[in-house]
């Protein structure tokens, strides 16, 4: 009876935990990406930087946290270095657009210096299209909305 109650109980938890990892993923294709960016800019260079997501329930907004907290710089500091560097056209996407979105608005404010006169291209979920905007505007970057390509 005992090793019965904890099949079911291993059932549930196994159960529950494949739960907890089917949320909303981004379909990312860089390729795709790439292609459709540079169909509609062809003369334009472009640089791409990908934000990986943790997987799991918690991981993902504890990464957010530590972006937001500026804990994790890591791709911070790449989208600032590549908006100030300013050669050619930034790609932001990623698996998670909520962690794309904290990582860029923490760009945007913390090197809001550094960054006027880039052009960022957000590729990815609109949830963040008037937040991004608005940030983007107060550094002076030129920001685009782009759908993820099919």
């Amino acid at each position: 009876m005992k090793s019965l109650q904890m099949l079911v109980l291993f059932s549930v938890l196994l159960t529950l935990a494949a739960c907890a990892n089917d949320g909303p993923k981004l379909s990312y294709s860089p390729q795709n990406i790439m292609q459709a960016v540079n169909t509609k800019y062809p003369a334009e260079r472009t640089n791409l930087i990908y934000i990986g997501a943790p997987e799991g329930f918690i991981a993902p907004r504890e990464a957010i946290k530590e972006v937001k907290d500026g804990v994790d710089a890591g791709k911070v500091v790449a989208i600032i270095t590549a908006l100030h560097v300013n050669t050619s056209t930034v790609i932001i996407t990623g698996t998670d657009d909520d962690l794309n979105a904290a990582t860029l608005a923490r760009a945007l404010t913390t090197g809001k210096e550094k960054v006027s006169g880039s052009k960022v291209i957000y590729v990815g979920g609109k949830e963040s299209l008037s937040n991004l905007s608005k940030l983007a505007s107060d550094a002076g970057v030129n920001i685009e909305f782009m759908d993820l390509p099919s």
